[in-house]
């Protein structure tokens, strides 16, 4: 029977980590919100040309899968700088890094929604109706 409480355990809480775990994920974060920081640096200098390669620098980072929403949240703030430099395709680029490091269809479709209200944005209404039903899609198939 004790065998059984362990398994039920670790199913019901796959988010326990050891201290090795957990400090593994503090160097994870802190290496990313630095990260994150150059790559803002980077659309404030407007030096577009280097931003996608630091942002995938993010984006490749070994992200629990539990802490994948922040691949989005990051995707997010990115897409919206470039917004406000009329950087649309690169804004796209970035959605497309990041679609690529989530697995949860839930996270996928929040990047699909964001690619889609920068379709909008773009004037493009017929790619983000796409868009869209792409996301509502995912969303059918996300607990």
């Amino acid at each position: 029977m004790p065998n059984l409480f362990a398994l039920v355990f670790l199913l019901l809480y796959p988010q326990t980590t050891t201290k090795t775990e957990q400090e593994n994920w503090e160097q994870i974060r802190s290496i990313a919100e630095a990260q994150h920081e150059i790559v803002m640096l980077l659309i404030k200098k407007t030096q577009f040309d280097k931003v996608l390669e630091a942002s995938k620098k993010i984006f490749s980072l070994n992200f629990p899968y539990h802490q994948e929403h922040l691949f989005v949240k990051e995707g997010q703030i990115v897409a919206d700088a470039l917004i406000h430099h009329k950087q649309y395709e690169l804004a796209h680029d970035v959605l497309d890094a990041a679609l690529k490091a989530v697995i949860s269809s839930k996270s996928k479709a929040s990047l699909y929604k964001e690619k889609a209200y920068l379709c909008t944005k773009e004037g493009e209404d017929d790619e983000a109706m796409k868009l869209f039903e792409k996301a509502l899609e995912l969303e059918k198939f996300s607990p």
